[in-house]
């Protein structure tokens, strides 16, 4: 069995007043986690308006504080549409990562979702299929 925690989610910081939205906040957190018997971690780089992001700098950012913080433990983070409305936008700042998570999740009732993983898995990063609805799931298996 494996135990993923999921450190800040979609939410914003005016939702709760210690939500994590900095790369040390993030990592600080992550340590926590690992340390009460988390396995994997789920997190959600943010800008500095506290909204999701992936922006390469801010994605390389928080991956790398995390992955110092917990050597060793799988690293995913967003993909979600809500970072980047058109799926091509979606594609171009994944495509410029310079620091990789191990995975991404990609919610396949989202646009663009097929290319998303694609890419994801041709730049070696894993895929964590995010399955909200029987829609999903049956875009998924085909």
């Amino acid at each position: 069995m494996m135990l993923k925690a999921c450190l800040n989610g979609w939410r914003s910081p005016s939702e709760h007043p210690a939500l994590p939205t900095t790369p040390a906040a993030i990592a600080k957190d992550a340590a926590a986690v690992v340390a009460a018997g988390a396995d994997a971690l789920h997190v959600h780089p943010k800008g500095d308006d506290g909204a999701d992001t992936l922006e390469p700098q801010m994605v390389a950012e928080v991956v790398a504080a995390v992955r110092a913080a917990v050597p060793g433990i799988p690293i995913g983070v967003t993909t979600g549409a809500w970072t980047a409305h058109d799926p091509g936008v979606r594609l171009g700042l994944i495509s410029q990562w310079t620091v990789l998570p191990d995975f991404a999740s990609v919610n396949w009732h989202e646009p663009g979702a097929q290319s998303v993983a694609e890419l994801l898995l041709s730049r070696d990063i894993g895929v964590e299929a995010g399955l909200f609805h029987p829609a999903a799931v049956a875009s998924w298996r085909k």
